[in-house]
């Protein structure tokens, strides 16, 4: 059992947060058995960390792991900037040295951001994907992995057949669904432009009747969207997905920045889930993601890093971001710190396991060594999610395992 003396934040809902000070929290086989203001009498068998606070591990439901190495690649907008700079990147996956040295460095990166569970697209390559499974395995990460599905309109290297993307996927999901507590198969076509609807109504039908996950990209760009409506010759963007059967409660579609209030209604309907990522909206000027009319339709909006376009795997960053790229409607520090840690898992159906430090949970959870200067206990929450490089990573902890250790 660890047993340690510290500080701790802790998310109770959307508009509250936790803080205590001088706190004990303690974890046995990977689950939290004690969490308790320190009894001096009681607790003298602590490692003490009071300089240091305690968060649950920070969550990340939308990342592209095989585009890790070229953040920062610079095209403002987004189709060219898939063309130019991540087509070929994920072309070069289908070398098993690079796919498991890029996995090897992104898990790690991923750990020392403190992020302790993640939502991964990798390389359109079944090795690719296995490769990620391993490492992931290997390193103790908690993770829904999928392999990027692309059938139509991307060069030869990267396209799939048809049968091909879904035959493979089908194998993915028998092998690694339920072959672990902490990993999991997602179904990933990559976006309406790269797929066929014939392969997107396999893909939704097999995860309808199995209830599995989907991920999938919706609306992120005026010129893709043109395109998309081209295409399919569709009135919207998710009338395609509502055609093929893609929206269901288990889907998450990242970005949904232009969408009509017809849209908005129609994700309802389906309870679909919405991984804003709003880094990635900034640095390809994408727009500005509509927060407060998607929220008021009770959307299950978490939040994404969405590396290779989202710049860092740092959550605590994307988080700030969220408040920042809303030009008029503001978010409190304690919602933007709930989005990246209890609300994202709940959007994953998992808020019984992990997403705060509470009694029974699993011990998914961070230690941040405090700035210098004294932050007011009231503005402790808010400090967390603006600083951000200033509370530094100390040690990261998935299900009772040290992950990374600074």
């Amino acid at each position: 059992m660890r047993k340690i003396r510290t500080n701790i934040i802790n998310p109770i809902d959307q508009d509250h947060t936790f803080i205590g000070l001088d706190y004990v929290i303690a974890w046995d086989d990977g689950i939290f058995n004690y969490i308790h203001p320190y009894q001096a009498g009681k607790d003298l068998d602590c490692e003490e960390r009071l300089d240091e606070i305690c968060i649950p591990g920070l969550i990340d439901i939308h990342t592209h792991l095989s585009q890790y190495w070229i953040r920062g690649r610079y095209e403002p907008s987004l189709l060219f900037w898939l063309e130019k700079n991540v087509f070929p990147e994920e072309a070069l996956s289908q070398n098993p040295d690079f796919a498991e040295k890029i996995a090897e460095d992104f898990f790690q990166a991923l750990f020392a951001a403190g992020t302790t569970t993640s939502v991964i697209y990798t390389a359109p390559y079944p090795q690719a994907c296995e490769i990620a499974f391993s490492v992931a395995k290997k390193y103790g990460a908690r993770a829904w992995i999928g392999m990027t599905l692309m059938d139509q309109n991307v060069n030869s290297e990267l396209v799939q057949s048809t049968d091909y993307a879904y035959q493979k996927s089908l194998e993915l999901y028998y092998k690694y669904h339920n072959a672990s507590t902490l990993l999991d198969y997602i179904f990933s076509p990559r976006f309406a432009l790269s797929c066929s609807v014939i392969l997107m109504e396999k893909i939704a039908r097999f995860a309808q009747d199995n209830s599995a996950w989907i991920q999938t990209h919706l609306s992120e760009n005026q010129i893709e969207i043109a395109n998309v409506l081209q295409l399919f010759g569709v009135d919207t963007y998710t009338q395609v997905y509502e055609n093929v059967g893609l929206l269901t409660p288990k889907t998450i579609l990242a970005h949904c920045i232009h969408l009509s209030s017809a849209e908005m209604d129609t994700l309802a309907k389906y309870d679909s889930c919405i991984a804003h990522c709003p880094d990635s909206n900034f640095f390809l000027k994408s727009g500005e993601f509509n927060y407060e009319a998607l929220y008021s339709r009770n959307l299950n909006i978490g939040v994404g890093s969405d590396v290779a376009a989202g710049t860092t795997l740092n959550m605590l960053y994307h988080s700030k971001m969220v408040n920042y790229r809303q030009s008029v409607f503001s978010l409190s520090p304690e919602r933007l710190f709930y989005h990246i840690t209890l609300g994202n898992a709940i959007l994953l159906g998992c808020q019984d396991k992990i997403g705060s430090l509470d009694l029974g949970k699993e011990a998914d959870l961070c230690f941040l060594k405090l700035p210098p200067e004294p932050i007011p206990v009231d503005s402790l929450v808010s400090a967390l999610c603006f600083y951000g490089y200033e509370f530094p990573v100390m040690e990261t902890v998935i299900a009772g395992r040290t992950v990374y250790s600074r």
